[in-house]
């Protein structure tokens, strides 16, 4: 089954780039691209996409701007996958935008890597946020709000620690089992005894508590 990705931003480069990058992958189309926020509901009521990676900002009424755009699309379509793509580094933004419920955030700067792994982890109901968006999350005066506990990452054991490193550069349990020649019961059990230790229970709150305490930070997909 293919998946249908609609692409939102007033910056043609932008889309033309990420365009060129998407139609790469195998089972993937890019069904449309759009300028503004009023044209992005028309067309993902008329196209129905999987996936829409949008700018944070749009050309459009004010009603249907930043954040009252993403929760918009979600109440309207609660299956569609939202993915932001932002110029934005304010980490009180940032989080707002978390907290719209979006499956990734990533900043512009991000290599077209980062975005094809955001929408794969969107595909597999996953959250992604992506390496500068985490370090924009990360300063001193956050990490009062860290919803990680500050003991928990002395804690961690070695194996711990890189089944979290390469569970946040987007692998699966299954993913990291083979790379690491383990079962995928052994995986799944100690990424979940980690997040116990980090006093984390979802995806969102550990890309965060990574983030926030400079721990376990993404490392490029090899």
């Amino acid at each position: 089954m293919t998946l249908r990705i609609l692409l939102a931003d007033d910056h043609p480069v932008i889309t033309a780039a990420i365009r060129a990058s998407l139609q790469t992958q195998t089972g993937w189309e890019v069904c449309g691209e759009v300028a503004s926020a009023t044209e992005l509901h028309h067309q993902v009521e008329i196209l129905q996409p999987d996936v829409v990676v949008t700018d944070y900002h749009m050309p459009g009424p004010a009603e249907l701007d930043g954040v009252r755009l993403i929760t918009s699309l979600r109440r309207r379509y609660p299956a569609l996958s939202i993915i932001v793509l932002t110029m934005i580094t304010n980490p009180l933004v940032l989080r707002t935008i978390l907290d719209a419920h979006v499956h990734g955030l990533l900043l512009k700067d991000c290599p077209l890597t980062e975005i094809v792994t955001a929408i794969a982890r969107a595909q597999r109901g996953f959250t992604y946020i992506g390496k500068s968006a985490l370090r924009a999350l990360a300063p001193t005066e956050l990490r009062t709000m860290l919803p990680c506990g500050r003991n928990g990452v002395q804690r961690l054991s070695a194996r711990e620690t890189e089944v979290l490193r390469l569970y946040l550069t987007g692998r699966t349990v299954t993913e990291i089992a083979a790379t690491l020649c383990r079962s995928v019961k052994t995986i799944s059990r100690q990424k979940n005894c980690a997040m116990h230790k980090l006093g984390v229970s979802n995806d969102r709150e550990l890309f965060e508590c990574a983030a926030l305490q400079g721990v376990v930070l993404p490392l490029g997909r090899n």
